[in-house]
């Protein structure tokens, strides 16, 4: 199965494996057929490592969304089953966190350019919760552009499957986007995630973490017990309630994906997403 694809250039690599810019051998004519491959190494996985990556095959496998990068094929990469393939879409637009860090310096996104991604992002996270599926790592490198500017949200490696009113209790994901609830050891649900999203609509608006602190103890305390983060300056009081409400301590106290998505503010700013989508296809090509 390994051999029915050709590695393009590298694209990213961490401790978990390498990431791969691929094509089908078979058709190497065609431009349109460019894949991702991710390679995830299992030769010194413990078994709980090795759940999570066949989980990642399996969770991708069920869901279809258009904000959700798509699942396309999955593989053992050698004989000794030491790497795990998953084949998915490619993302031509790279990933949000690169987006934001090329802007530093540079200038903000507008309001608009926020919200249009922010939105998709909700969406992606209403579905997944819908299908009673936490993502426990969302962050702004797990969210990518294609070049017609529509947002997948990606990377399940971590994602847990919940039973009607089940919690989760592992200490996982990535600090800068940890609730306080984790951090307390306080089982945890979908608001979990909704405060990931409050720090991720953070990061577009400042081009910055929400909390920051130069050790992992700090980080922590500024997250359980430290003031709110200081609202981004130039865009309007719609945006910085939403931050407000997603960061809120209080675990009740949050919204909702599907709440983000039915706040009035939020309603606006789809519908003129729509007019202005149904605007350009209306729009003569030249």
């Amino acid at each position: 199965m390994a051999d029915r694809y050709e590695k393009i250039e590298k694209i990213g690599e961490g401790s978990y494996g390498q990431v791969w810019k691929v094509k089908l051998r078979d058709d190497p004519a065609n431009s349109k057929n460019k894949f991702v491959l991710k390679l995830i190494r299992l030769e010194k996985a413990n078994k709980k490592e090795r759940e999570y990556a066949e989980q990642e095959v399996k969770l991708l496998k069920t869901l279809s969304h258009p904000n959700i990068v798509s699942f396309k094929d999955h593989f053992w990469y050698d004989s000794k089953q030491t790497q795990l393939g998953i084949v998915m879409s490619l993302c031509e637009g790279g990933d949000l966190y690169k987006v934001l860090k090329s802007k530093k310096g540079g200038g903000k996104l507008s309001e608009h350019e926020v919200m249009q991604w922010f939105i998709q992002i909700a969406l992606a996270v209403q579905y997944l919760h819908s299908k009673n599926i936490l993502h426990r790592d969302l962050k702004t490198q797990n969210i990518f552009l294609t070049r017609s500017n529509l947002v997948k949200l990606g990377d399940l490696g971590i994602a847990r499957e919940l039973k009607e009113d089940e919690m989760a209790s592992t200490l996982i994901g990535t600090p800068y986007y940890m609730s306080p609830e984790i951090f307390q050891n306080i089982p945890y649900s979908y608001k979990s995630d909704i405060w990931s999203l409050g720090c991720i609509l953070y990061e577009m608006t400042s081009l910055k973490h929400a909390f920051t602190a130069h050790a992992f103890s700090s980080l922590v305390h500024k997250i359980i017990n430290g003031e709110p983060p200081k609202m981004p300056t130039g865009y309007s009081k719609g945006v910085c309630d939403l931050i407000s409400r997603m960061l809120n301590k209080e675990i009740d106290a949050r919204p909702s994906a599907r709440d983000i998505l039915q706040t009035p503010f939020v309603q606006e700013k789809i519908k003129k997403f729509l007019e202005d989508s149904q605007s350009k296809q209306k729009r003569p090509s030249r």
